[in-house]
């Protein structure tokens, strides 16, 4: 059985400036909504527990003791909820944004190899990859771009081959043709 490679976060992070940008504002939004909600829950407890204490004047220091220990306990508690919520959201945000950032940087390599002249084979996204529309698209038109570059290549060893035979008024029409066809084109 064939072992699947392990993934390192810096295979996640392929463009660390558009991913750590979105994925740190879900972690400030996060982190302060988990501030506010953490502060509102621990002032509520310790109200409660103040209440208690309120309603028997004779309270004991043990059970004062243990109030306070609880108080303790709770602010833990949701420090730690609230602290692994927010780190769950960041893993998630990196996740998020893999999924448009990966196919991203395949078109941007693939539009690098047409700026040059070449024409990439293009493979289909991974599944659960975003931008899978644009990602066709490309696709489509590199395969036009393909065909017509062998429509050309026809076009121009036919016209080789009329010259080769001494049919020069031959070879000139294709060649011709390709030309206004390419000044369409680029106008």
């Amino acid at each position: 059985m064939e072992k699947k490679p392990k993934r390192l976060m810096k295979n996640f992070l392929l463009d660390k400036r558009f991913q750590l940008k979105y994925t740190l504002a879900v972690v400030v939004i996060s982190t302060a909504i988990s501030v506010l909600l953490g502060t509102f829950l621990y002032q509520a407890h310790r109200e409660t527990s103040q209440v208690s204490s309120l309603d028997d004047p004779d309270l004991d220091g043990a059970l004062a003791a243990e109030l306070a220990s609880e108080d303790r306990k709770v602010l833990f508690s949701l420090a730690g909820f609230l602290g692994a919520l927010v780190l769950a959201l960041g893993t998630l945000g990196i996740i998020a944004t893999h999924k448009i950032a990966g196919p991203a940087y395949a078109m941007r390599r693939n539009l690098a190899i047409v700026a040059d002249g070449g024409i990439p084979r293009m493979r289909a996204l991974r599944k659960g990859d975003e931008l899978v529309s644009v990602a066709e698209a490309m696709i489509n038109m590199c395969d036009s771009l393909r065909a017509r570059e062998g429509q050309d290549l026809e076009r121009i060893k036919a016209a080789m081959q009329a010259m080769k035979d001494g049919k020069s008024e031959e070879a000139q029409k294709p060649l011709q043709e390709m030309a206004e066809e390419k000044e369409k084109r680029i106008a």
